[in-house]
């Protein structure tokens, strides 16, 4: 996980990482079912350029997600009436990341005709993309477009406090005002550039004019205006308004993002993997800095997902957003009150559930694992709560040096690591063993 490599046209003339792989696209798409067999022969005609396409591939290790897109340039017949479609697009995922990415993949101002084989890709669809299930001839499509350029993008300058985009932002301070409108707020030309080139579904873009007196921000905003992104130009003051963060940044954004529930009603994963995933869940992580760095950790080190338990601090503070460096919203976050209920539906559906603590006599580096794995790190204080050790199918520790033995006995080690640093460790070990 973690790359999408991306081409145009047909495979004998372009993008030679893709044709290092394409065997291995094309079995991947044969080998998870015969829904996307239109698409396969589709794409292996584009060999011989018999057919124009975009391709997108998502995967680390191995292949976890495909996205094909033909372009139209045409109309599409729906049960309503001829409306404009710009792609056919299939897409062939394994795990919730694998989805996300490639649907982030997908270019703004674009409408696509997606085909849906499974009904677990629908939440991901609403999340990243505006549209509607249509029915054709063909069967049932989902039609949308990137959330943040569906429409004619405003982009003008706001003089007054009370504007109704400024009110909105200032409801975006607050957590609760977070949830309620499933945005999150970033701040700072790095991060909100990073969110733009990541294909982020941003809804609007406040800036200053001294961020336009900058390169990298008449750099932003030309990619925003290209990319059909809302935009405005605030005062310092109307800046300070909308953020807490001092010295008031110059460019903020908001971003669309639905903070799903790990578990259904029924007390049964809300969540699609495959065998070989790999799910970090952080419990109690109270400092927002150090869950930042653990998501942004976890995002490196190519997880399918993050599930925060319990009363820990929120990935949407703004501390955890600048510590994360880009990864809040580019992979599946899911919450859960309670650890318990989460790690039992886990070893249910067959997961080995690891509980990262310093005490135990089980090392990380001896222990045998049977994937899907789940790793279990916790508060930077107290670490994993009882709930959680009880709920682990084995409790490991990672290895440190003792310290020196003299005649008056051994000077004391490390008691412990930065919950982020463990993460790291335990994560990039498992992916190792992937290999």
């Amino acid at each position: 996980m973690g790359h999408i490599y991306r081409a145009w046209g047909d495979l004998s003339r372009n993008v030679l990482v893709i044709m290092d792989i394409y065997e291995n696209i094309i079995a991947f798409l044969e080998r998870e079912g015969t829904e996307v067999s239109d698409a396969v022969s589709r794409f292996k005609a584009s060999r011989s350029g018999d057919c124009s396409y975009e391709v997108s591939v998502s995967g680390w290790q191995k292949i976890d997600g495909v996205m094909l897109m033909w372009p139209t340039g045409t109309t599409h017949e729906t049960d309503a009436e001829n409306e404009r479609v710009d792609y056919e697009v299939s897409i062939t995922a394994t795990t919730e990341r694998a989805l996300r990415e490639l649907l982030l993949a997908y270019p703004r101002q674009s409408i696509g005709m997606f085909h849906v084989p499974e009904t677990w890709m629908d939440n991901a669809l609403r999340e990243v993309l505006v549209g509607e299930f249509v029915q054709t001839d063909a069967g049932c499509f989902y039609r949308g477009v990137k959330r943040g350029s569906e429409n004619k993008a405003e982009r003008r300058t706001i003089s007054r406090r009370k504007d109704a985009i400024a009110s909105q932002f200032r409801k975006l301070t607050a957590l609760k005002g977070k949830l309620a409108h499933k945005q999150f707020v970033i701040e700072g030309a790095r991060i909100v550039a990073r969110a733009v080139a990541d294909g982020l579904p941003v809804e609007t873009i406040l800036y200053t004019a001294g961020f336009l007196a900058t390169s990298e921000g008449k750099s932003l905003l030309t990619r925003a205006h290209a990319e059909n992104l809302a935009y405005y130009q605030v005062s310092d003051g109307i800046m300070g308004s909308v953020t807490t963060t001092r010295p008031v940044p110059l460019v903020v954004a908001s971003v669309h993002l639905n903070y799903r529930r790990f578990l259904a009603a029924s007390n049964e994963l809300n969540f699609h993997f495959s065998p070989s995933c790999t799910l970090l869940i952080a419990e109690n992580i109270g400092n927002p800095d150090n869950l930042g760095m653990t998501l942004r950790t976890a995002d490196a080190a190519g997880v399918s997902a993050v599930l925060l338990c319990g009363e820990g601090a929120s990935p949407f503070h703004k501390n955890c957003i600048r510590a994360a460096r880009g990864a809040v919203g580019r992979f599946p976050l899911f919450f859960s009150a309670d650890t318990a209920p989460a790690l039992e539906a886990l070893q249910k559906a067959g997961w080995t559930v690891l509980g990262a603590t310093a005490h135990t006599e089980k090392s990380l580096y001896t222990l045998e694992l049977e994937p899907p794995t789940a790793v279990v790190v916790g508060n930077e204080h107290t670490g994993i709560s009882v709930q959680a050790r009880e709920g682990c199918t084995d409790l490991v520790g990672i290895p440190m040096a003792p310290g020196v033995l003299t005649a008056a006995g051994r000077r004391q080690s490390q008691a412990s690591l930065n919950v982020g640093v463990a993460a790291g460790v335990l994560l990039y070990e498992l992916a190792r063993r992937i290999i």
